[in-house]
């Protein structure tokens, strides 16, 4: 049995409940972001402080959850890189801050530099090439990404240059090979990452809210790959896509008081 015959929705052997309490702290939103720099800049900068004794943990290491300074109920977590990691642990923090807003950002390789040329890239839908998603969503090459239009019309509001489109989700990326990345292109595929199309599959089948934006850090889209960015992102472009992903969550508070949570 192949992963097309994965997903099934029989009883969970391990439920999250079973080892995470829920806390007396409550959030409405998450933001979820990959980089350890920001979160060391976030902290000296005043803009979120640690929720205390709420640390999540796993073999290798341990994770603390920060709240926002300055926008109500809304936690930080600085995730693993991966599909799997990155929703392991979104099922425990969901769950234990009883939280129903996901804000993920993070880099992406670009996979069409004339398209995403100086411009943010928000997901419209995702290939599905990791395991975590099978999981969560029957089979399927593509997943859409949910809330693309609500993401696109916050950049709109903030005067940000982006562009919509299909992103490369994958387990592997040392095995980005030459024919697969000309594939994925001809799909229509502008970038690739490692953790959206599972995050989206998991926020579906836990009916969470996904928003979700990407930044290009390397370039793939060249007769040599390019490392550009990656892994160096200056300081201030950090703050920059932590405030963005902060401009969200806080539309997102006004919404849920005004709507009741309904998108």
């Amino acid at each position: 049995m192949g992963l097309e015959k994965t997903f099934n929705l029989s009883s969970e052997i391990m439920k999250v409940s079973d080892h995470i309490e829920k806390s007396t702290f409550q959030f409405d939103t998450v933001i979820v972001n990959f980089s350890e720099k920001t979160i060391s800049e976030l902290l000296k900068g005043d803009y979120i402080s640690e929720v205390p004794n709420h640390v999540f943990k796993s073999a290798s290491n341990s994770f603390n959850v920060y709240k926002h300074n300055s926008i109500h109920n809304t936690a930080i977590f600085k995730s693993p890189i991966g599909a799997p990691s990155v929703v392991a642990f979104l099922e425990e923090i969901t769950y234990a801050f009883s939280i129903k807003n996901i804000v993920l950002y993070g880099s992406a390789g670009v996979l069409q530099s004339d398209i995403t040329a100086g411009k943010l890239i928000v997901p419209n839908r995702a290939f599905r090439d990791e395991g975590t998603s099978y999981h969560y969503e029957p089979c399927s090459e593509f997943i859409d990404v949910s809330n693309c239009v609500y993401v696109s019309k916050i950049l709109d509001d903030l005067s940000i240059d982006y562009v919509q489109g299909a992103i490369w989700t994958t387990d592997a990326f040392y095995r980005e090979t030459k024919e697969n990345f000309e594939l994925r292109k001809k799909q229509g595929c502008i970038a690739v990452d490692m953790e959206i199309s599972a995050v989206q599959a998991f926020a579906k089948f836990r009916e969470l809210n996904l928003f979700a934006f990407v930044y290009s850090a390397d370039n793939l889209d060249s007769s040599k790959w390019d490392k550009r960015i990656l892994g160096n992102l200056d300081i201030d472009s950090r703050i920059k896509y932590f405030k963005i992903a902060s401009e969200i969550a806080k539309n997102l508070l006004l919404v849920l008081n005004k709507d009741n949570g309904v998108y």
